[in-house]
């Protein structure tokens, strides 16, 4: 067998488990296929690919037929079915996930895993994480929020193998479940680390569970650039193979003192070498197999194989083959981003110790290191500006300084502290090395937090694969070096090529409620904030702010529509966020009165004018402050909650200003607004629902939606469209929404 064959074929099969996951359905993958066939009719090396490949489709539909795929209900069991199930998180006393192990009359199988986020109708009873329940539930397909530049909660749930969320409507019977090893391991380690001032990063680098880590601490690891910290990683995997390598050797040598004596055919170091991968298997598997223990332990594993048989192996054919072997146990582990930070980073490693192999040497190791750190920094950039919106700048620092604590110091200290819970000790002197850590956590937050977190833009995923690509082909085509400007000229012209914006209307998918964002440049002006749920979920602090910061928006000004929660229900948190100032213009700063009736410019572009309310009516949603916002040539009209009330007399009083090409539907769609007048009246080439996909009031209505389609009018729906973006050019309307900005087939 040839050396490439094995290369070509894992290459293929990578490439295939991309490209199957993220565009089967699309013209992609069907194009890449043809591609693969044509070329491989041609040149025989091809057909190793094309091999690869079609493993890939194999396995991409297996995984997803066996693990993955929804079990589907039948139309009344959505209403009401009985299933047996096992509490595995407690978010609230009246908020669960469980996984389902029963579905009517369905038992699932023990390989599949069907989870379900479930609110509890009577809490009478309090419900713990371990309990097995037979109740009778409300199930709904998981379905939630779609917008751009922001998590994907779905797309998150499907990973997660959360399929269902609902209401278990009557509990029938609970009892003690069966715990299993990992969640034994896992509840007995909490309990022993639960006093330390840093339990969450020992539980966490034990166990591989971040459930324990608030939202807090993981976002000032992130800004830190100590993210990978908290995933089970190469690094973590290696000292654990470090330290059951030398907890033999040091166990072989104390038993020679005692007389055991090892023949010299026996090479020790095999044994060795197979007792630290046998700690670090174990500790991939306690950690729930995560992507990056995973990617680390097949590494480790190959390594040690051709220890074994004497074999060398190139460092980036073992990568290669670490990469087949993760997406062979779940190729839908690409939708995971740590994947590709975690091979990216040894990439660079292997890169870096290849180019330097001659040079590295104990007394420019400091230099070398920091030099590594660098190069790093540059190649994961780009990767944690597109997930996370920003660079980690301090990460330089912070990783010289805790990544030799934490392989001298805190995982070594850690299996000492496991041993020591094991054999019933009580000292305390893990808690010194607790408060050290803390206080150097804490000086460093202190000093890089605000300064060392770098803000960016979004940007499209092509550029993404462009840069990696270029980077890929420069290292490795050395003969035709050039060829890595291909992709960067195609980038930089399809970035010269994109029409010029003038404005933008972004009409956020909040469910049911409104909030749409008007930007010009950086300025942004917002209507309604959305709903708060529970008095403690507000959707202006976890879509609409975050949207904001993301595109680094200014807010300048602030229109609230009418006093309904599902509209201002984030007005705290946008005082808190940015205070009064934005209200100025249409509320003279105060959040509880209708808007003023005024005409203003924005951005000296576009024309804002409130129509409506003229006079104040009975009906708060009569109240809702109708505005228009122009350029001259293009026009949209927000129109809040108004009823056939309020059109009427909009209709008699502004009849001449209501005409509009894009009209945001009034009350969501329901059947006491949009009159066949106040239609006629806006003459809309586009209207959009703003609402829910599991709405109670079963929205819109089907006569106003019948009344649309008789004038005409193009229809948009956030429930069933996600964010509706409407980019207004000099060359007319560009319509866009987050949900076919790329569609999944398998969501």
């Amino acid at each position: 067998m040839k050396p490439y064959t094995s290369i070509l074929f894992g290459c293929g099969f990578c490439v295939g488990c991309l490209i199957t996951v993220f565009f089967y359905e699309h013209w992609q993958f069907y194009s890449s296929l043809l591609f693969l066939l044509v070329v491989a009719h041609y040149f025989k090396p091809f057909w190793l690919l094309l091999l690869g490949f079609i493993l890939a489709i194999f396995s991409v539909s297996v995984h997803y037929w066996l693990f993955y795929k929804q079990p589907e209900l039948e139309e009344e069991q959505l209403q009401a079915v009985s299933i047996e199930a096992r509490i595995e998180k407690t978010f609230s006393d009246d908020y669960l996930r469980i996984r389902l192990t029963k579905i009517a009359e369905e038992s699932l199988p023990w390989y599949r895993q069907v989870f379900a986020n479930v609110a509890l109708k009577d809490t009478t009873n309090k419900l713990e994480s371990g309990l097995y329940v037979k109740a009778l539930a409300k199930l709904n397909p998981y379905r939630s929020r779609k917008n751009f530049d922001s998590f994907d909660g779905e797309l998150y749930a499907f990973t997660q193998k959360l399929h269902y969320k609902g209401q278990l409507t009557q509990i029938q019977s609970f009892s003690t479940a069966k715990a299993n090893v990992i969640t034994v391991y896992r509840q007995w380690l909490w309990q022993n680390l639960d006093g330390y001032q840093l339990s969450w990063l020992y539980y966490t680098l034990l166990s591989g569970d971040k459930s324990q880590i608030s939202a807090e601490n993981k976002q000032r690891m992130q800004q830190l650039g100590l993210s990978h910290m908290l995933a089970i990683s190469g690094l973590h995997v290696g000292i654990v193979y470090a330290l059951g390598f030398y907890m033999s050797q040091c166990c072989c040598f104390f038993a020679s003192l005692f007389g055991v004596r090892y023949s010299q055919l026996n090479d020790l170091n095999r044994y060795y070498a197979f007792a630290g991968l046998t700690f670090s298997i174990l500790y991939v598997l306690l950690s729930g197999l995560a992507v990056s223990a995973l990617r680390a332990l097949l590494m480790l594993s190959v390594l040690v194989i051709a220890y074994f048989f004497a074999r060398q192996i190139i460092n980036y054919r073992v990568l290669l083959f670490a990469l087949c072997g993760v997406l062979l146990v779940d190729p839908f582990s690409v939708l995971n981003p740590g994947l590709y930070f975690s091979f990216i980073a040894v990439y660079c490693i292997f890169s870096f110790v290849r180019m330097s192999a001659n040079k590295i040497n104990a007394k420019h190791f400091a230099t070398q290191l920091i030099l590594l750190q660098l190069i790093l920094g540059v190649l994961l950039a780009p990767l944690s500006s597109y997930y996370f919106y920003g660079i980690s700048v301090s990460s330089l620092i912070t990783n010289i300084v805790f990544i030799p604590l934490l392989t001298f110091l805190l995982l070594p200290a850690l299996a000492l502290l496991l041993i020591s819970f094991l054999c019933g000790f009580t000292f305390n002197w893990f808690a010194l090395i607790d408060e050290a850590i803390f206080v150097i956590l804490k000086q460093l937050t202190e000093l890089l937090l605000d300064a060392g977190w770098l803000k960016t833009q979004p940007f499209a995923w092509q550029y993404l694969v462009i840069f990696y690509l270029s980077i890929l082909l420069f290292t490795h085509c050395k003969v035709w070096r050039a060829i890595a400007m291909i992709p960067i000229v195609m980038g930089i012209t399809n970035a010269i090529s994109e029409p010029q914006i003038k404005w933008q209307i972004d009409v956020i998918d909040v469910g049911h409620g409104t909030a749409v964002l008007i930007t010009v440049g950086k300025q942004a002006l917002l209507y309604d904030l959305g709903a708060k749920y529970f008095d403690r979920f507000s959707i202006f602090e976890r879509v609409v702010k975050p949207y904001l910061e993301a595109n680094n928006l200014q807010l300048s000004q602030v229109i609230l529509s009418h006093q309904d929660n599902d509209h201002v229900g984030g007005i705290n948190e946008l005082l808190a966020y940015i205070g009064s100032r934005p209200l100025n213009v249409f509320h003279n700063g105060k959040t509880h009165t209708s808007c003023n009736i005024i005409q203003t410019k924005f951005a000296q572009i576009l024309t804002v004018e409130s129509l409506w309310p003229s006079h104040v009516m009975s009906s708060d949603n009569n109240n809702s402050c109708v505005v228009k916002v122009s350029d001259g040539h293009y026009s949209l009209l927000l129109t809040g909650d108004i009823e056939r009330i309020a059109e009427q007399l909009l209709v008699k009083q502004a009849s001449s200003k209501l005409s509009s090409d894009i009209l945001l539907v009034p009350h969501h769609g329901s059947n006491t607004s949009s009159s066949n007048e106040f239609i006629s009246a806006v003459h809309p080439q586009i209207a959009i629902y703003s609402r829910s996909y599991y709405s109670i009031w079963h929205l819109p209505h089907p006569k106003v939606v019948e009344r649309y389609n008789q004038a005409s009018v193009t229809q948009l729906d956030t429930a069933l469209e996600g964010q509706i973006r409407i980019k207004v050019t000099k060359s007319g309307l560009l319509i866009g929404s987050a949900r076919k900005s790329h569609q999944f087939w398998f969501l």
